[in-house]
């Protein structure tokens, strides 16, 4: 029998002598622990290959059971505290420096980015294209009413990428720290029924119209100038803003840039 090759009945003389709610929701709860320190585990897990053992006798009789069962249970007992301890352990954290990078010589850079207010559901997003030199070529910021954080995220590469297009631009890296949208970029094929779609496919649209252009997820760290216009756009009504040259109070975040100012970030150890 099963449970006597797992429970210990000489310190556990009443264990088949319970009904069998009582003793099922007893042995759930019981803090008594199992062989090598292990926890009462052990029940639930035996219960359950009880339960699959009989299922299999009744609809599938050429199984073969295990020799061993004993084996079998304690085997998949330690397993499953081998992996219940790994996920409540926290990975190690490191504490890296990330700086914005200029693009390679004759070609642009697109960073953009969205926000959202939480108390009001407002959204916004702002986005700028610097050269080689790290020298501004365009900005805007945007007012979208109420929405979702990933619509911002989106609408702000949209109008990014209308931006440089009508500027002629031809050969473009583009910068944003939402991996949500950039993976949306990266799936255009798989999305069908996503409700954001039809703007990723606009969005698609003016990147093939560029010609050679690539998205990258890049750290907040490295998108400051972008965060920054879109947080600016709340002060704004509805609609957008674009900015032919770098507004004056964006300047010292520019330097930064400029300087290759690193920002700290805590980062999951490899």
């Amino acid at each position: 029998m099963v449970w006597n090759s797992v429970v210990n009945l000489h310190s556990s003389p009443h264990f088949f002598l319970y009904e069998l709610k009582p003793w099922f929701l007893g042995n759930l709860l019981s803090k008594v622990k199992g062989p090598n320190g292990i926890g009462w585990i052990i029940f639930a897990i035996t219960c359950w290959y009880i339960w699959n053992w009989r299922n299999k006798q009744i609809f599938n009789v050429k199984v073969d059971l295990p020799f061993n069962p004993r084996k079998t249970i304690f085997t998949a007992v330690v397993e499953w505290v081998k992996a219940a301890n790994g996920f409540g352990k926290k990975p190690d954290r490191v504490l890296v420096f990330l700086a914005w990078e200029p693009s390679t010589i004759g070609q642009l850079k697109l960073n953009v980015d969205g926000s959202r207010r939480a108390a009001t559901n407002i959204i916004r997003a702002g986005g700028v294209s610097r050269d080689s030199s790290g020298d501004w070529i365009a900005g805007f910021a945007v007012n979208l009413g109420q929405g979702h954080i990933l619509e911002a995220e989106v609408w702000g590469l949209y109008f990014g990428l209308k931006l440089v297009v009508e500027k002629g631009i031809t050969n473009l890296a583009i910068e944003m720290d939402a991996t949500v949208a950039v993976s949306l970029v990266q799936q255009i094929n798989s999305l069908q029924c996503h409700p954001l779609a039809a703007l990723v496919h606009s969005c698609c649209d003016l990147m093939r119209q560029i010609g050679n252009c690539h998205l990258v997820h890049i750290y907040k760290e490295k998108n400051c100038v972008a965060d920054c216009l879109a947080n600016w756009s709340y002060n704004l009504d509805l609609g957008i803003c674009f900015c032919d040259e770098a507004p004056v109070w964006i300047s010292s975040l520019l330097m930064d840039d400029l300087l290759g100012l690193a920002r700290p970030q805590l980062m999951c150890g490899v």
